[in-house]
């Protein structure tokens, strides 16, 4: 966090921005001399943020160019003060409408045959559609109870929040599997991903646990949410359920940091599952800038310039 201090040097009253933090075990302290005597408190805190997105600019990351970085900084800038704009009932009717939207293309990326507007009949109208199984019927409520989940949670990533997620995705549908890890092999047909041994599975959750504790304060926000979720599907901890988990798991993590949500639209399936399979290697070059580009188009989709 971004500080204001001021200095007396010479009976002059200079004003600092200062950011201290640590790395490797060392504390560095940062500042940016912004003036002398007395500035507006409204000019300071204008100056505060400009000075967090530049010091933030300036990190280097592993897996994201700077360029990328400014697109996601300027994307969450965006969104947010488009969001604050909004009145409560504005905000309600987006928020349902992104929801609903979000729940359809998740579903429809992993085989649901319903429409959007089938999709807004069953939650929230709760109405069922012609011709549709009660999986799929389940399928859209489980996922719309899964976000009102997320956006109410106050924990962190772990294990509980992994299983729990699970349980209410596969709630009416398989609730002998519902929060439980796989005790089978699992394949994917059409595919040559092999993915471990269920056995393995409990411990590389955990894993995978440590290594977000570990690192979350290396990584970009955004890169830190692509690399669970990625890192997540690889290990493909359950029987049915792990890409809409995975999504979930992301978005969660983005909204830790107030960066937008992303929905990944059904049309783009074909690229998105291409980005997974090449993550699954631990490859990210094609997942990260598909992912920025939904982002954008979504910030587009919702008139958000």
């Amino acid at each position: 966090m971004v500080y204001h201090e001021i200095r007396n040097i010479n009976g002059i009253k200079k004003n600092y921005l200062v950011k201290n933090s640590r790395s490797n075990g060392r504390f560095i302290k940062k500042s940016k001399f912004i003036g002398n005597g007395d500035i507006p408190k409204k000019k300071i805190e204008e100056l505060k943020k400009e000075y967090e997105k530049e010091l933030f600019l300036s990190n280097e990351y592993e897996f994201l160019t700077k360029e990328q970085v400014n697109e996601i900084e300027d994307a969450k800038q965006i969104y947010n003060k488009k969001i604050k704009e909004l009145n409560k009932e504005e905000y309600e009717k987006f928020e349902n409408s992104f929801f609903t939207e979000l729940t359809y293309n998740s579903n429809s990326i992993e085989g649901n045959s319903m429409s959007l507007e089938e999709t807004n009949l069953v939650v929230n109208e709760n109405i069922a559609p012609e011709g549709k199984t009660l999986r799929e019927i389940n399928e859209a409520k489980n996922h719309i109870k899964a976000l009102e989940f997320i956006k109410n949670y106050k924990g962190d990533f772990s294990e509980e929040f992994v299983l729990k997620l699970h349980s209410i995705i596969l709630k009416d549908i398989s609730e002998r599997f519902a929060g439980c890890y796989r005790q089978t092999q699992v394949r994917i047909f059409g595919s040559d991903v092999k993915f471990p041994s269920s056995e393995k599975v409990p411990q590389l959750i955990k894993n995978l646990i440590y290594w977000y504790k570990k690192n979350k304060k290396k990584y970009h926000q955004f890169e830190l949410a692509t690399l669970v979720s990625m890192k997540f599907v690889t290990i493909h901890p359950f029987i049915d359920g792990n890409g809409r988990v995975s999504r979930l798991i992301m978005n969660f993590l983005l909204q830790k940091k107030n960066y937008p949500w992303i929905n990944i639209y059904t049309k783009q399936r074909e690229q998105y599952i291409k980005g997974v399979r090449q993550a699954n290697n631990e490859n990210y070059s094609l997942i990260i800038p598909f992912l920025l580009k939904s982002l954008k188009e979504n910030l587009e989709s919702y008139g958000f310039h």
